[in-house]
């Protein structure tokens, strides 16, 4: 019998703040619970924070306490502007009201170094949060404003309807054991096995069943990046749902500050720590530099995913945290103005993708933004207009160009100049000569013109001018034109190889197709098709892998766009370029240099000991 008195007894963690003592968590080990503790305590947010043994029998012991300089800091809701609406407590689960939480409590997430999905299951700290004066009140305030308007009732009725949902909610965490067997499942066969173990289950508890399972295997993680690791190992690059709840657990764990500070806390200075995200966002973290494991690994992962798309949530979480950093006024960099221009124009050339900046009106916005306080002179801001016209002008396409006007445009803060924003847009339009030069690759003509059509509307130019500007592309013969491939992907990101899809007038003669050779150690890899990119690195999934310890693992990309061959340089070393009539340049990251006639490029530092590649390029076929 006293066995069995001792097996039931429970450790449980409690704070006090304000004089006030609440439960932060009941656990069945000692261990647990000191480390949780201890955890708090590192938080300085409480001045007492102890550990109490309650036996069987309702018998108490502390048997730890400690307290901390700490207890002043206050926690509050953080400003949302939207939040997923939810009318069932199982809806509670889903990935989209997983964010709006995460964002609306941004701080007591970060405070407690949990996500939703580890806390959402656990009746002790709901019922703490719902004791927390600070946090319960606003954020359901917060959340009843927001959410009257799409139920049509009034603010106090949609307050009452969340209350019942939260009891709803801790009703379901004191039940929560039943799901034990399906963390199991995911402990022991990963997604998949988690996905067959539930697959009898109805659909509407699919997302309390795998958040249950999820956050179970974060709990005893206490570290963000280990939180991250975790749920990375469990990626299968050839199982699409694992790639999917991979991609939405990632973006849970990376989109708070706190996290990412953890991810990139060896940077120096802000603009260091944004081309880090952005690097990873690229999948070419360099692995030679000290970023930390999870960093690495989550750059790893976005790498193996071709081009991308399975980590839209991720990448979306990414750059959320890159607009964060350049919507504040921390200065980019600690040396000054000058510095601070040139570390922006890095982060710009680094957010280039196809049809505009990653990250689509917001980030146009807060680039603007930033750009006219980095390129100020003379103490005054640059003006909207010239700001505009830098970031338009650091793209090389059209279609770059007028994507981030229309981005603008789109964005409460270019909607307020959208006078000066339709000028521009209308002058980009006027000097677009074929449909080539807008066409997303592997798009239709059809799919642009109607994605111009949407983008046009979204950003408030008239309709009239809309009208005026598809007509003006609708103009141009399908039969004349050829479709590319390689869509929306930031410049150095690897491609999928796929099928080009071209359209030949059948009447004109037949033109020799361009063929660049590129040959290096005995192997030739040719170019002749546009959008089949081939990029030079160290990385064993490169079209040419070199062993160079100075190479980048994606160290520089050639392509074929609108029947001309170039050579972007994607690396921290820089590449060079010998033609064989004409001078030898160096290309530093982000420089695109045309590839004509014959030529070298050249990869390894003499400095370093190495031999240094150097890869022979041949184009014929003009």
């Amino acid at each position: 019998m006293a066995m069995s008195k001792r097996r039931e007894a429970r450790f449980e963690v409690v704070v006090e703040q304000g004089g006030k003592p609440n439960i932060d968590g009941v656990f069945d080990d000692e261990k647990s619970a000191t480390e949780r503790a201890n955890f708090l305590l590192r938080l300085a947010k409480f001045p007492v924070v102890r550990v109490v043994k309650v036996t069987g029998t309702g018998r108490e012991e502390t048997i730890f306490q400690k307290t901390s300089s700490g207890g002043a800091k206050l926690t509050t809701i953080s400003p949302i502007d939207s939040a997923n609406l939810c009318t069932d407590v199982l809806q509670v689960f889903s990935f989209d009201s997983r964010m709006t939480l995460l964002r609306l409590l941004r701080g007591y997430w970060d405070d407690q170094g949990v996500i939703p999905s580890e806390q959402l299951h656990r009746y002790y700290p709901l019922r703490y949060f719902e004791r927390e004066a600070l946090l319960f009140n606003p954020s359901i305030s917060r959340l009843a404003t927001l959410q009257a308007p799409m139920l049509g009732v009034k603010p106090h009725e949609r307050y009452d309807q969340l209350s019942r949902l939260f009891t709803a909610l801790k009703d379901l965490a004191q039940k929560s054991d039943t799901l034990a067997p399906f963390d199991q499942a995911l402990m022991r066969g990963g997604v998949s096995g988690l996905l067959l173990a539930a697959v009898d289950r109805p659909v509407e508890e699919r997302d309390r069943i795998v958040t249950h399972a999820f956050g179970t295997l974060l709990e005893p993680h206490r570290e963000w990046g280990a939180k991250l690791s975790a749920v990375l190992r469990l990626h299968n690059e050839e199982d699409g749902e694992s790639t999917r709840l991979v991609d939405e657990f990632a973006a849970e764990i990376t989109d708070g500050r706190e996290p990412i500070r953890a991810l990139i806390g060896y940077s120096p200075d802000l603009a260091s720590a944004i081309l880090a995200l952005l690097a990873a966002l690229r999948g070419d973290l360099d692995d030679r530099l000290p970023h930390t494991e999870p960093l690495l690994a989550l750059s790893n992962t976005l790498a193996s995913d071709g081009t991308g798309l399975g980590f839209a949530r991720t990448r979306e979480a990414l750059l959320h945290r890159i607009r964060g950093g350049l919507d504040g006024l921390t200065p980019l960099t600690r040396t000054g103005a000058a510095s601070d221009a040139r570390a922006f124009s890095a982060i710009v050339d680094g957010m280039i993708a196809f049809d505009g900046y990653m990250g689509g009106p917001a980030m146009a916005e807060s680039l603007t933004r930033r750009g006219k306080t980095v390129w100020a002179a003379g103490g005054s801001d640059l003006p909207f207009e010239e700001t505009m016209t830098r970031l338009a002008g650091r793209f090389n396409t059209a279609a770059g160009r007028l994507g981030y006007l229309l981005d603008l445009g789109a964005s409460p803060y270019g909607h307020k100049k959208i006078s000066v924003v339709i000028q521009r847009v209308a002058d980009e339009f006027n000097r677009v000569k074929t449909a080539a030069e807008l066409a997303a690759p592997g798009a239709s003509i059809q799919e642009v013109r109607e994605g111009l059509g949407r983008r046009l509307r979204a950003a408030g130019i008239p309709r009239a001018l809309a009208d005026g500007l598809i007509a003006k592309i609708a103009t141009i013969p399908d039969d004349r034109r050829v479709s590319v491939t390689g869509s929306g992907v930031v410049a150095g990101q690897r491609l999928a190889a796929r099928p080009t899809d071209m359209t030949v007038d059948m009447q004109a003669p037949p033109t020799p197709a361009p063929r660049l050779t590129l040959s290096y150690q005995g192997r030739t890899v040719a170019l002749r098709d546009a959008g089949e990119d081939v990029v030079i690195g160290r990385s064993a999934d490169c079209g040419i892998v070199l062993d160079h310890a100075s190479a980048s693992r994606r160290h520089a990309v050639v392509r074929l766009r609108d029947g001309a061959f170039t050579l972007e340089d994607l690396s921290r070393n820089g590449t060079r370029l010998v033609p064989q009539d004409g001078e030898q340049r160096l290309l530093k990251l982000g420089d695109v240099a045309p590839l004509s006639g014959r030529g070298e490029i050249v990869i390894g530092s003499l400095d370093l000991g190495e031999h240094p590649a150097r890869i022979a390029w041949d184009l014929s076929g003009r």
